[in-house]
C-alpha cells in the first residue's frame, strides 16, 4: 500500500502510520466479506474501526480519524441493531475502506480536497449509522464510550489508592520521597487520554496534583505543611470524579470533595510563596509627614536571570492561562487555574536588570497580591484581560524598545493593584498618642472620679494610696505578701493601721534532686519507653530521644534505689 522506504532511510510518524493503518484496513476488508446471509462479526468491526481511528489521531492524521470515526459509528448501530446489515450497508462500509486505503496512501502529500472527500465520507457514513454529526456530539456532550469510562473509573482508582498510600506514609514519615514518585506514575495512564480536556474538573485535579507535589519537593528537607491532609483530600476527589464518569459519563466540576481538594491546595501554595517574603522598609512607617527614610542605601545588584527569549515565553503562557481563566466553568477551577500562575510570578520576580525587568517585578509582585487576596478570582474577567495584555507586552520583548515596552507594562501593573483595592484604600486614623494615656487624678474642685472596678478605677485608687503615703510599687512589697514573710515598710506606713496576723505556711520537707533521677532498673524500664517511641519519629524529636536514651544508659549502671 505504500511506497518501499529506501535502505537506510529512518521511517518517519507518517511512514509506521501507513503500516499499521494499512494492516487495519486488510483485516476489516476480512471482516466486510462474511459468508452469504451472515453479518459480520460486529466486535471486530467495532474494535479494527476504533484502532484505526486511534492510530490516526496518534499521527495527527485528523481528516482521516474523522471517517474512522464514522465507519466506527456505522459498526457500533450494525452491532447495536440500530442499522440492519444488507447489500445496501455492505456496499457502503466496502467502499469506505476502500477510499480509507487511498486516504493512507495520500497521507505524505494531504491535500485540501482530501480533507473534502474525508469529511463528505465522514458525514455519509454518520448518517447512515443514525448517529448525528461530529461537531452535534460534542456540542451536546453526551459523554465516553462504555469502554472510556471504564478506564477513567480503572485509572481514577488507582490514582486514588497511591494518593492515600502517600497521605499515610507522609504521617509516619514527613521526609519520605517514594511516594510522592508513585503518584507521578501513576498519573501518567489517565494523563494520556485524548478527551481528558472534556472531563473537568478532572485536568485541574491532575495538574494540581502535580503541581502539589512539585511544592513539596522544593520544600524537600523540611516537613511539608500540610501534605498528607492534602493527599487524602485529592483521593477523595478523584475518586468521586472518576466513580461518576463511570456512572453518568460526567464528573461534578463543583463538587464539595473537588473545593477541599482545591481549599487545600491553596493553602500550600500561599504558605510556600509566605516563606521568605521581603518587604520594603518604607510601608513600614506611618502615613505622616516623617522623616521616614532619611537617606538611601545602594540596592544589590540583582542578578540576570531571564533573558529576552525567556521572557517571550512567559508571555506566551500568561495569554494560555487568561484564556483558561476565561473558559474555566466553575469558581473552583478558576481558583485552582489563579493560583497555577504561582511559578510564573516567583520566575518574573527575578528577572534581571534594566527598565522593563523592573517593571516585570513589580508586574509580578501586584499579581501575586491580587491571587493571594482573591481578588484574581472575584476579577476573572478583568484580571484575564490585565494578563493577557502583559503577555503580549512580554511576547514583543524580543524585539522592541525596552522603555517603551517598561512604559506600558507599568499601566498594567496599576490596573492589577486597582483590582484589589490596594491603590486609594482608606488608610487607619492616626490619633496622637497622648490621648491613650489615662485620665489624671481628680483636683480641688473637680467631680470626684469613681472607684470602679475597670481600669480608670484602679487608676484612681493607686493615685489616692500614693496620696495617702503608701510609698511608690515596690516588688519587695509583693514578693512578702505572696509568701506571708513579713517585711520592713517604708516610713509612711506607720501611721496605717497593722494587718492582723497571718498564720504560716507549713514548712515542707527538703527532697534531694538526686533521688528523683532514673536509676538501675527504672533507667533500663524508661529506655525501652523511649525505643518504642522512636520508631516512630523523626527530625529533632528523634535526635532528643537518642540523647535522653545517651543520658539513661549512664543511670542504668548505677544501682538504683531500696524501692527498686
Amino acid at each position: 500500500m505504500t511506497q518501499p522506504t529506501p535502505p537506510g532511510k529512518p521511517l518517519g510518524m507518517t511512514d509506521f502510520f501507513a503500516l499499521e493503518a494499512g494492516e487495519y484496513l486488510e483485516r476489516l476488508d476480512a471482516v466486510l466479506q462474511p459468508a452469504e446471509g451472515t453479518a459480520p462479526l460486529a466486535d471486530e468491526f467495532v474494535r479494527l474501526a476504533r484502532a484505526l481511528r486511534g492510530s490516526a489521531l496518534m499521527a495527527s492524521q485528523q481528516a482521516i480519524a474523522r471517517t474512522a470515526a464514522g465507519l466506527e459509528g456505522l459498526a457500533r448501530a450494525i452491532r447495536e441493531g440500530r442499522r440492519q446489515w444488507d447489500a445496501a450497508v455492505k456496499q457502503v462500509a466496502v467502499r469506505a475502506v476502500d477510499d480509507l486505503k487511498i486516504f493512507v496512501r495520500r497521507a505524505s502529500a494531504w491535500t485540501a480536497a482530501d480533507t473534502t472527500k474525508a469529511e463528505n465520507l465522514a458525514l455519509q457514513l454518520e448518517q447512515l449509522a443514525g448517529r448525528p454529526s461530529g461537531q452535534v456530539r460534542a456540542a451536546e456532550a453526551l459523554g465516553l464510550d462504555a469502554g472510556a469510562r471504564a478506564f477513567v473509573a480503572r485509572e481514577g482508582a488507582a490514582i486514588a489508592s497511591a494518593l492515600d498510600r502517600a497521605a499515610q506514609s507522609l504521617r509516619a514519615n514527613p521526609l519520605a520521597h517514594d511516594p510522592l514518585q508513585n503518584i507521578l506514575k501513576s498519573l501518567q495512564p489517565l494523563r494520556g487520554l485524548a478527551a481528558l480536556n472534556d472531563l473537568p474538573p478532572l485536568p485541574d485535579l491532575l495538574e494540581g496534583i502535580e503541581r502539589s507535589i512539585g511544592e513539596l519537593e522544593r520544600g524537600r528537607g523540611t516537613p511539608p505543611p500540610g501534605g498528607p491532609e492534602l493527599f487524602h483530600a485529592a483521593a477523595t476527589a478523584i475518586a468521586r470524579a472518576a466513580r461518576e464518569v463511570a456512572e453518568r459519563g460526567r464528573p461534578d466540576p463543583e463538587s464539595a470533595e473537588f473545593q477541599t481538594f482545591a481549599g487545600q491546595l491553596v493553602k500550600v501554595i500561599e504558605a510556600d510563596q509566605g516563606e521568605g517574603g521581603v518587604v520594603p522598609i518604607g510601608t513600614l512607617y506611618f502615613e505622616d509627614a516623617g522623616p521616614h527614610i532619611v537617606r538611601r542605601g545602594t540596592p544589590a545588584a540583582r542578578p540576570v536571570v531571564l533573558g529576552r527569549v525567556e521572557l517571550v515565553s512567559h508571555g506566551e503562557h500568561l495569554k494560555q492561562v487568561a484564556d483558561s481563566l476565561e473558559r474555566a466553568p466553575s469558581q473552583t477551577q478558576r481558583e485552582l487555574r489563579a493560583h497555577t500562575l504561582a511559578g510564573t510570578f516567583r520566575a518574573l520576580a527575578g528577572a534581571g536588570g534594566g527598565p522593563l525587568a523592573e517593571r516585570v517585578a513589580e508586574f509580578a509582585a501586584a499579581g501575586r497580591d491580587t491571587v493571594t487576596s482573591g481578588a484574581a478570582v472575584a476579577n476573572a474577567t478583568a484580571f484575564a484581560a490585565e494578563l493577557r495584555r502583559a503577555g503580549d507586552i512580554l511576547s514583543r520583548s524580543s524585539g522592541a524598545d525596552e522603555t517603551g515596552l517598561a512604559s506600558e507594562l507599568e499601566a498594567v501593573t496599576r490596573a492589577v493593584t486597582a483590582l484589589h483595592g490596594r491603590a486609594g484604600a482608606p488608610q487607619p486614623a492616626v490619633v496622637p498618642i497622648q490621648s491613650l494615656a489615662p485620665s489624671p487624678s481628680p483636683a480641688d474642685g473637680d467631680e470626684p472620679v469613681a472607684e470602679t472596678p475597670d481600669i480608670v478605677g484602679s487608676w484612681v485608687t493607686y493615685t489616692r494610696l500614693v496620696a495617702g503615703g503608701i510609698g511608690p510599687a515596690s516588688l519587695v512589697e509583693f514578693i512578702a505578701a505572696a509568701t506571708q514573710v513579713p517585711a520592713a515598710r517604708p516610713s509612711a506606713d506607720t501611721a496605717r493601721p497593722a494587718s492582723p496576723p497571718r498564720a504560716s505556711a507549713p514548712e515542707l520537707p527538703v527532697v534531694d534532686i538526686n533521688t528523683l533521677l532514673y536509676r538501675g532498673q527504672r533507667a533500663q524500664q524508661r529506655a525501652q519507653e523511649l525505643r518504642q517511641e522512636a520508631r516512630t519519629a523523626s527530625g529533632e524529636r528523634l535526635r532528643a530521644l537518642v540523647e535522653e536514651v545517651c543520658d539513661l544508659v549512664a543511670l542504668a549502671i548505677e544501682p538504683g534505689s531500696p524501692g527498686e
